[in-house]
């Protein structure tokens, strides 16, 4: 439908583990997980604890979750995801197969016993694994929701995803080592994202000591950001050590009202 919002919605941008304190409490503790509602479907950017805080979507036709990689710290959240507990309801988990792996096989393995005490698959909600083949449309009514993603350097591999609806465009750039030599592809890649979200992990004194981590810098993200004329940049995958402190401080450097750090529960309107 013609018109329709489109919205972002930060659940978590906490990097690599969960934290928790009075020292985490401006941008949040919930490791990742982004939440972009295109009229009456939503679209979930990762499985981190963030999700656990999703609000209820009875008013969604579709639910879609969409994974940039398997890692812990972006599926932990998936076994508390409120709408799993919902019987019947549809949801659709997205993730690239992996060493002759599918995703259902890789997620499942995860949760199953010993480990958890029962499967995605077992509980109330009706949930179904699809391998991810890209570009992936999901239809709006006669709405599409374009979904397209580049292989960025992280180890494991890791998937870079833009999301593009009613001619506006959100790109998701997570554990991603941008490195010293920025690429042209990523830089096409993100060419003019409303909104850009971009690992930063990484102080560039840290980084010195963590170069091959796959993760990035602030300033390695603003460079992306200028070159791909994005016209918002949120930094994520805040580093579990960097307090809210740490991360105004350097929110304050950089000094630039179309850049920060994302924090928990920020929601942007995409118009």
């Amino acid at each position: 439908m013609a018109g329709s919002p489109f919205s972002l919605t930060i659940l978590g941008a906490r990097g690599s583990v969960p934290v928790s304190g009075s020292e985490y409490i401006k941008y949040g503790g919930a490791t990742s997980c982004y939440m972009l509602e295109a009229g009456n479907q939503v679209v979930f950017l990762d499985a981190g604890t963030g999700i656990i805080d999703a609000p209820s979507l009875d008013d969604k036709e579709g639910i879609y979750v969409v994974m940039s990689h398997p890692h812990l710290d972006h599926i932990i959240g998936l076994p508390f995801f409120p709408e799993l507990s919902k019987k019947d309801r549809k949801i659709t988990l997205y993730g690239r197969q992996a060493n002759g792996r599918s995703i259902e096989a890789q997620i499942e393995k995860a949760y199953s016993p010993p480990y958890w005490p029962l499967t995605i698959a077992e509980y109330p909600s009706n949930f179904v694994y699809v391998d991810l083949e890209l570009p992936l449309s999901i239809l709006n009514g006669r709405d599409v929701i374009l979904i397209e993603g580049m292989e960025v350097r992280h180890p494991g591999g890791c998937l870079a995803l833009s999301v593009t609806y009613e001619g506006k465009k959100v790109v998701y750039v997570t554990d991603c080592e941008i490195g010293e030599s920025l690429s042209d592809r990523l830089v096409r890649f993100s060419k003019k994202a409303d909104v850009l979200l971009c690992d930063a992990q990484y102080t560039s004194a840290e980084y010195e000591n963590r170069k091959g981590f796959g993760h990035s810098t602030p300033e390695m993200a603003i460079e992306l950001y200028k070159a791909s004329e994005a016209g918002r940049l949120l930094l994520i995958h805040h580093d579990p050590k960097h307090r809210d402190s740490d991360l105004e401080k350097l929110e304050a450097e950089i000094g630039d009202k179309n850049i920060a750090f994302a924090r928990s529960g920020m929601r942007i309107e995409i118009t």
